[in-house]
């Protein structure tokens, strides 16, 4: 869910403004505020006396939570309708809780947004997947920080507090790293393509090492944004796999996870380690990635591949 429209009366707070000293819910403020950090769009639409209701949200400080506040004695489905256009955001995205059932219908109805009321609020966030909100949230904060960024990008990754860290692949994390990889074009060396079974098997096959990596700086966790699959052997080993994620792009992940490989290398005294890229104009910048690093195109390279070698004696 991107959006939240909520009504008022005895949906956020308790009672109606047109009969009532309406009380706000003691968890109201709370589920805004986590929805507001969760970089979820929260906006109004209400069938009541503008002035009124403008009134009771200053008074209990939560106007300025709302990017949107529709009040009005129009059909709550047209207000909302309205209100989709103006945001350009599409009604599957979009969650509409009000108390009254005939509300709920009629908005599922015309418009086909998802439609619920819980009393406890709390009950609400069920419908928002927070992890990968909060991820979101926290890479446009990223974006917008670098943005404003005057300086050199390398002393701006320095104010973050950037840190990688390289470890061996984890059962668990099988399905992330196969999403990674299938999905991944830009810094993808092989553009290679698979499945959790085959990934599964390489990470039980004595004869493969996949190493990953994470990365955290002052903004949140990346969570897993890198992978590198190697097929190792006694006298030389094969990268097989080769791929970060395009939201850590120029943050050096990919060039960790080679100087890693190459340290291992050194450690099981292996002679040499091949590489490869696959010809393709999104993927331009991975062949840059191994000549920093010390190796040097082969004569195997074809059409379709760069090889690249590097000799560890």
């Amino acid at each position: 869910m991107k959006m939240i429209i909520w009504d008022l009366d005895e949906t956020l707070w308790e009672g109606t403004v047109f009969y009532d000293d309406v009380k706000l819910k003691p968890e109201t403020k709370e589920v805004l505020k986590q929805l507001r950090k969760l970089g979820v769009i929260q906006c109004i639409v209400s069938k009541n006396n503008e002035e009124d209701a403008i009134k009771k949200l200053k008074e209990f400080g939560i106007e300025n939570e709302f990017a949107q506040i529709i009040v009005n004695w129009k059909p709550k489905h047209e207000n909302i309708f309205s209100l989709l256009e103006k945001l350009n955001i599409q009604p599957e995205e979009t969650l509409f809780v009000d108390d009254d059932p005939v509300n709920r219908e009629s908005v599922k109805q015309f418009i086909g947004c998802h439609v619920d009321y819980e009393k406890d609020l709390y009950k609400i966030m069920k419908y928002f997947d927070t992890d990968r909100l909060l991820l979101m949230n926290q890479q446009r904060k990223r974006i917008s920080a670098e943005s404003n960024w005057k300086g050199n990008f390398k002393e701006f990754l320095k104010t973050v507090d950037m840190k990688i860290t390289i470890s061996e692949a984890l059962p668990e994390q099988i399905p992330r790293i196969t999403n990674l990889a299938n999905r991944t074009n830009e810094l993808n060396a092989n553009r290679n393509r698979y499945t959790e079974n085959q990934i599964e098997e390489f990470l039980t096959d004595a004869r493969h090492l996949i190493l990953v990596a994470h990365m955290t700086d002052k903004f949140g966790d990346y969570g897993l944004i890198g992978e590198i699959i190697v097929d190792v052997t006694d006298s030389f080993w094969k990268i097989e796999d080769l791929c970060v994620s395009c939201r850590t792009m120029g943050r050096g992940v990919g060039h960790e996870l080679l100087k890693q490989i190459l340290n291992i290398a050194k450690e099981y005294s292996v002679k040499q380690i091949i590489g490869s890229v696959k010809k393709d104009k999104v993927n331009f910048r991975m062949p840059k990635l191994y000549k920093k690093l010390g190796f040097k195109e082969s004569e195997k390279s074809n059409k379709d591949y760069y090889y690249y070698i590097r000799d560890l004696e």
